[in-house]
């Protein structure tokens, strides 16, 4: 009998362990290779890592995958005048810390955003902020903007308690918002840092107890860890490792995402890429469709336009142009440039060549430029293809020079923030010069009018002159990948991801 009782509580506190060991394992936090460096938490200075991975911080307005609006913080909007909209915030939220998210708390935290970052005063254009009562945040435009709901979904534009810990310059050392995860752990010198489940969240709970971010902006030091099994979740590994990952069991996923390569140029202004000939002859050289097959695996789509067909937004009739070098030696020659010594253009005795910069964090960038450079020869243009940061980037090049990058498109979810910053005069990306009064005007005409079928027609004719003249080079809509340890479970790729966007629903198997 003793024997027997001995047995069945030797059989219970078995049972205990194992039903522990399970609950610990479900605790386990998701592990995440961030493809960036992660030199601060501060969401005015990084406010994708910290709205779309971390889910620490949320915006007034929220984005549709199909990149319609919907509410975030604020429920309904609306517009007074011209230049006046009246947000109302969603009751019942609240902070980290416990206090509640009401118009003052709203009013403070943008006011920090437009103080701390030229990025959001250009994209949000707010001239006032006010709060009516303490559910009622009233902001006044600089002009008529129209875009404003859309433009609060710009991640840099979230909502912090005027509490956050800060560094003597105002730095935001630990934001503390309303997402439903809270920042748990920082460490600056490990690039690395972790946050764990608002119990208090006003949405759904998170799924997953905790997640750790590990910056690693290398693509393959990032493919080597997934396979060492040392983070649960990545982005952006080498393209030709996909086939290798899928095969070893993990789960991979390709995406388009609302992000474009571009060639831009150093200046349209006393430099060969003055003439649009010179411009039109460079992308007719240039073979999208076999970088975006042969270069990129798949991984996007052959471009000339701000947007894929496949955004509400876009003009539909702008159609990619086959690569014709007889085509584009002609334009050289209507510039003036003549074959000279091994086949290369030249005008007035200098070469038509110049140094192509670009970064390596996105996989697509480096072959690419390699293409490129490939293709270009064949114009009898020569290219040489320099590496480094993209901070690096602004301090080397000059103006002769040309850079490709990966630009969003659509970092809140209107047409006007790619179209204003990049072809605008005085747009906040525009720094080649390029200037064409038609398009100012028909920007203009687009924030002004109440008409959406005036605006319409005015933002197509922007992608149309700009397909046209080419003032940067739209080489291919982006493609993004995902890839996941087995046992992730609930995630589905969200387009209007600056790069990738976590989902609370996620799921980590023991």
């Amino acid at each position: 009998m003793l024997l027997s009782s001995f047995r069945s509580l030797g059989l219970v506190l078995a049972a205990a362990l194992v039903t522990a060991s399970a609950t610990l394992a479900q605790e386990k936090p998701l592990r995440v290779a961030e493809i960036w460096e992660i030199p601060t938490l501060d969401p005015t200075q990084d406010g994708t890592l910290m709205k779309e991975k971390a889910m620490v911080t949320e915006t007034m307005v929220a984005g549709n995958p199909d990149f319609t609006l919907a509410p975030g913080l604020a429920t309904s909007w609306t517009r007074e005048s011209d230049t006046v909209w009246v947000f109302k915030l969603r009751p019942g939220v609240t902070f980290h810390d416990g206090s509640p998210l009401t118009a003052e708390a709203v009013v403070v935290s943008l006011k920090a955003a437009l103080e701390r970052s030229g990025t959001v005063r250009s994209y949000i254009k707010i001239a006032e902020l006010a709060a009516r009562d303490s559910v009622t945040v009233v902001i006044t435009t600089s002009e008529p903007f129209p875009a404003l709901p859309a433009a609060l979904v710009y991640a840099s534009a979230a909502i912090v308690s005027p509490a956050s810990p800060k560094m003597p310059d105002g730095t935001i050392e630990r934001p503390i918002g309303t997402g439903p995860f809270k920042v748990a752990a920082w460490q600056p010198a490990a690039q690395s840092f972790t946050v764990e489940r608002f119990e208090g969240y006003w949405g759904e709970k998170p799924s997953i107890p905790a997640v750790t971010f590990r910056g690693i902006p290398d693509p393959t030091t990032r493919a080597l860890e997934m396979q060492k099994g040392s983070v649960d979740f990545t982005s952006e590994v080498p393209y030709g490792d996909l086939d290798t990952l899928a095969a070893k069991g993990f789960t991979v996923s390709r995406n388009v995402t609302a992000r474009n390569y571009v060639l831009n140029f150093g200046s349209l202004k006393d430099t060969p890429f003055a003439d649009v000939r010179v411009r039109k002859a460079l992308s007719r050289a240039i073979d999208r469709e076999e970088i975006a097959q042969y270069v990129l695996f798949g991984m996007g789509r052959a471009g000339i336009s701000a947007f894929p067909d496949t955004m509400a937004f876009a003009d539909k009739s702008i159609t990619v142009p086959k690569s014709d070098l007889a085509a584009a030696k002609k334009l050289l020659a209507e510039a003036g440039y003549v074959a000279g010594s091994g086949g290369a253009m030249t005008k007035d005795g200098k070469p038509l060549a110049f140094t192509l910069f670009t970064y390596p964090q996105r996989p697509g960038l480096v072959p690419i430029a390699g293409a490129i450079q490939s293709q270009l020869r064949k114009l009898g243009v020569a290219v040489e293809i320099k590496v480094t940061t993209f901070s690096a980037i602004a301090k080397e090049m000059k103006p002769g020079d040309a850079r490709l990058a990966a630009l969003a498109s659509a970092m809140y979810p209107h047409p006007d923030f790619y179209l204003r910053q990049t072809y605008h005069s005085k747009g906040a990306t525009n720094t080649w010069g390029y200037a064409n009064p038609k398009v100012d005007e028909a920007l203009a005409t687009a924030a002004t009018t109440r008409d959406e079928g005036e605006r319409s027609a005015a933002y197509n004719l922007v992608q149309r002159i700009a397909a046209e003249e080419e003032p940067c080079l739209t080489i291919a809509h982006y493609g993004v990948n995902v890839v996941m340890k087995p046992g992730v479970t609930n995630y589905a790729f969200n387009p209007i991801a600056h790069d990738y966007m976590l989902d609370p629903r996620m799921k980590l198997a023991p």
